[in-house]
């Protein structure tokens, strides 16, 4: 994995200092620069399109199920389930609080309460999927504040006592995640009780004497899946980058890809403007795909079957990692918040299928150490979207309900598509093809984040 980071970082920052092989003008490039230079792009750029699914979904389609004007918070009041399909991995263990958010106008206000009984976070995601902000439990304590993100190319002042979060794009997402056990309905209402003192919106509905400035209104492109696989990504990648405040070593590896047409806020026209690089250019944007499905099954470490995603920030510089979780599981929380350990093998090295049956066991004392709360959730491989099941469980955790510990305090889970024995305490059940399991760590302690604990392996009990 790092050779292949250190591969693919080289192309990205070389394509910046020559496009073009020598003695090629710029009118005449060589087809299969083009088709390198498309598929470094669409890697470097997969997180940004991939981003806009959700801000398309969530505060831009008025058909959407999802959507909500921008600057308007919501509080789920249910765990997600297989019917939620706009966010790939999405979590089983917390109510979600969601904003997308247009800062061109005025910073949006967040005011948290107080909050002692559980673990909470609010994460804010740029357009690049950068965590640049957390406000919360672990970041800035139980005590109630008010905080300010702006925008930008925001320079004006702030309410007293407001504190400022900069944020480095015009559009965001903030996802707010509050700790509930469904399984005890006092505990529920706690939760829905914490969610309903969150106020969330733009600057002038809390401070009336900071009116907005006026922004004219966008013509925001539709965004279909299936237009990733076209030149369109990069008509929506050209559309989006008008509104993201690169870094400077973003910016350079940006302009090494102008050659190929990619140029915040330009029309994209270079595949219409040149038809005899129309196959290099789609054969670019295939390789890409590859590239974006063949690294992010290879992220990270692989210990016990279990790949240890990159620990550190998220993302800064950390171009690969981006587009890896932004492909496997977008809008992740950073390590110090939540780590993600993730399975696709066995303890063998042969891919979790739910025709097989499986055990991970935890010895006496040797649970994943938090400082809150952990889960393990099932996802179909194909789609990285939870699985249905009868017995509708789709994770297990330190939370789960009349789980059994052995004699000696292990703690055995069970995976497949078939409970074991007929018992479903400590089942988590599986689709009949290929799953993989995300095991999440919510306020991990030191020894995982310096990389002295993993998980135990996933091993295969029955099957071919």
């Amino acid at each position: 994995m790092k050779i292949f980071a250190k591969v693919l970082l080289f192309g990205l920052l070389c394509s910046g200092c020559n496009n073009q092989p020598e003695k090629q003008s710029a009118d005449n490039p060589d087809n299969s620069a083009i088709e390198q230079m498309v598929a470094d792009a669409y890697f470097h750029c997969f997180p940004i399109v991939e981003n806009y699914k959700a801000l398309y979904a969530y505060g831009v389609d008025t058909s959407s199920p999802k959507y909500l004007p921008m600057n308007t918070l919501y509080n789920t009041r249910n765990l997600y389930t297989p019917a939620d399909k706009y966010v790939v991995s999405p979590n089983n263990d917390t109510y979600y609080t969601t904003v997308t958010a247009d800062l061109r106008a005025e910073p949006l206000i967040i005011k948290v309460p107080a909050v002692k009984d559980r673990y909470y976070s609010f994460q804010l995601n740029s357009m690049v999927t950068d965590n640049f902000g957390y406000i919360g439990t672990n970041t800035t304590g139980t005590d109630a504040g008010i905080y300010a993100v702006t925008g930008p190319n925001y320079s004006g002042p702030l309410p007293p006592g407001v504190k400022e979060i900069k944020s480095p794009s015009e559009f965001l997402g903030l996802m707010g995640r509050t700790q509930v056990n469904v399984s005890d309905p006092k505990d529920v209402k706690q939760a829905q009780a914490v969610q309903d003192k969150y106020q969330i919106g733009v600057m002038h509905k809390f401070y009336p004497e900071f009116p907005p400035a006026e922004v004219k209104p966008i013509n925001f492109p539709t965004y279909k899946e299936e237009d990733k696989a076209t030149p369109k990504f990069f008509s929506l990648l050209n559309f989006l980058l008008q509104f993201i405040r690169l870094s400077d070593d973003e910016k350079k590896i940006m302009d090494g890809f102008k050659a190929s047409g990619i140029e915040a806020g330009k029309p994209y026209t270079y595949f219409d403007d040149h038809p005899k690089l129309q196959p290099a250019i789609q054969n670019g944007i295939n390789k890409g795909m590859q590239m974006v499905d063949s690294s992010a099954r290879k992220m990270g470490e692989i210990i016990n079957g279990w790949t240890m995603f990159p620990l550190g920030e998220y993302f800064g510089k950390n171009y690969i990692a981006r587009t890896n979780v932004a492909k496997m599981g977008i809008y992740a929380n950073s390590p110090f918040e939540a780590y993600y350990p993730l399975a696709f093998v066995d303890q063998e090295g042969n891919p979790l299928n739910g025709n097989n049956s499986y055990a991970i066991t935890f010895k006496a004392g040797q649970l994943p150490p938090v400082k809150y709360f952990w889960s393990i959730t099932m996802y179909d491989s194909k789609t990285q979207l939870l699985v249905e099941n009868k017995i509708k469980r789709y994770s297990i955790g330190d939370r789960t309900k009349g789980m059994v510990y052995g004699k000696d305090s292990s703690l055995t889970i069970y995976f497949g598509a078939n409970p074991p024995m007929d018992q479903t305490s400590n089942w988590l059940p599986a689709p009949n093809g290929d799953f993989n399991v995300m095991m999440r760590m919510y306020g991990p302690k030191d020894m995982v984040l310096n990389g002295q604990w993993t998980p135990p392996p996933i091993v295969r009990l029955t099957g071919k």
